[in-house]
């Protein structure tokens, strides 16, 4: 699948999310999939298994805020079967009705054969852009770090 195709999909899913639609959210992920959410998100950061765990996970966070929609600035390829997504999230406290939004955060994709396999969210746009550093295999031309 071309990886552009790939960026597509997480953003449908995404939108899907944010109509309250979580099954469509879901189906391109892989019944397995890991949603691993960083510790610069929240205390006490997990990995949700599989998609009931992903619902989970959302469910969660209805919880403190309602009507959670998610605005994907930026979802584009960043290798073979990766996609970085950058979103910021609004909605209205749940408690309060007051209007809360998120600062902008990332959302790193692997694919596998069509499906979202691995979902890592970062509270930090940063720590994402490290992590593909990190996972990214270096050049042909460049000789590696000493």
């Amino acid at each position: 699948m071309p990886e552009d195709d790939l960026a597509l999909r997480f953003r449908e899913g995404m939108e899907a999310y944010s109509r309250g639609d979580w099954d469509a959210a879901v189906a391109d992920f892989d019944p397995d999939v890991e949603w691993h959410v960083h510790g610069s998100l929240m205390p006490g950061a997990t990995t949700y298994h599989g998609h009931e765990g992903v619902k989970q996970f959302w469910a969660t966070w209805a919880e403190a805020i309602d009507g959670m929609v998610l605005e994907i600035e930026e979802c584009r390829s960043v290798g073979p079967e990766r996609v970085l997504a950058v979103t910021r999230a609004h909605g209205k406290g749940a408690g309060s009705g007051a209007p809360v939004e998120s600062g902008r955060f990332a959302q790193l994709v692997d694919f596998r054969d069509g499906r979202a396999v691995r979902v890592r969210l970062y509270g930090d746009v940063a720590y994402a852009l490290k992590e593909l550093r990190l996972s990214s295999p270096l050049p042909r031309h460049a000789p590696p770090d000493r």
